[in-house]
């Protein structure tokens, strides 16, 4: 009796151990497969060295930066040129839109987001708490409508991403590995999600809104430095600041 006691003892003590492994299993996270974006339309502009991309806020135009003439040029959805301002700094890496008549826009060697209106009046500007080489700091920035949130990346060494309220208060700042640098970010509504662009990694990140990592894509462009996601529509924009190039792809 006392050998059955035991053995049936040892035989739960086995499957609460497969249970346990099986649980931990389930709900670790596995590495998602790349997917390659289809190339739908590839359009030359007439923007030295575009670095940065954003959706205007009726949708019916783009933003995008030089850090070649630091300048912030407005353009229709084919990448014609309609308008653009200067800006008081040197190489910007990345711009969004807050409102109606308000951008900003980041300069990488100085660590700064500079609030612009649409005719290039300036706001305000604030300094981001960032160390390390002055090609490697702040490459991308987006906005949050809803909740009024910014987004920043720090290229690399670390990459980061960083979430500020409003007046520019940290919220939190989080350290990425799923790529060898970091281009430029986009949050989609629709998705409820940030979309994290790498240059030398040549792909688009799909993450949650803390940056975990959701999904891969694959893209062939050289230097790509500017995103903007259409996720309802199912399509993805990007610069290339070295050809000086609007690429647009079909998400499946």
């Amino acid at each position: 009796m006392k050998h059955i006691i035991k053995n049936c003892a040892t035989l739960l003590i086995i499957l609460l151990i497969t249970l346990f492994h099986y649980k931990c299993n389930t709900n670790r996270q596995e590495s998602p497969i790349p997917v390659n974006l289809y190339l739908q339309k590839m359009t030359p502009i007439n923007v030295p060295e575009p670095s940065g991309l954003a959706l205007s806020y009726d949708g019916k135009h783009f933003w995008s930066v030089s850090d070649e003439d630091s300048k912030v040029y407005l353009l229709d959805l084919n990448g014609n040129i309609i308008n653009f301002f200067p800006i008081n700094g040197e190489d910007l890496e990345g711009v969004t839109v807050i409102d109606s008549i308000s951008l900003a826009v980041i300069l990488e060697r100085t660590r700064e987001v500079v609030v612009v209106d649409t005719s290039g009046k300036e706001i305000r500007r604030k300094k981001i708490d960032l160390k390390g080489a002055l090609n490697e700091g702040l490459e991308g920035i987006c906005f949050d409508n809803r909740t009024k949130d910014f987004y920043f990346l720090n290229e690399k060494n670390p990459g980061l991403l960083i979430k500020t309220d409003s007046s520019f208060n940290e919220v939190f700042r989080n350290e990425l590995k799923f790529a060898k640098d970091y281009s430029d970010i986009f949050l989609s509504n629709d998705s409820n999600s940030l979309w994290i662009l790498s240059d030398e990694s040549k792909k688009i990140i799909q993450t949650d809104l803390n940056g975990k990592k959701i999904k891969e894509y694959l893209i062939k462009v050289e230097q790509p430095e500017g995103l903007v996601v259409d996720y309802k529509n199912r399509e993805v924009f990007i610069v290339s600041d070295k050809k000086e190039e609007l690429y647009k792809f079909k998400l499946p």
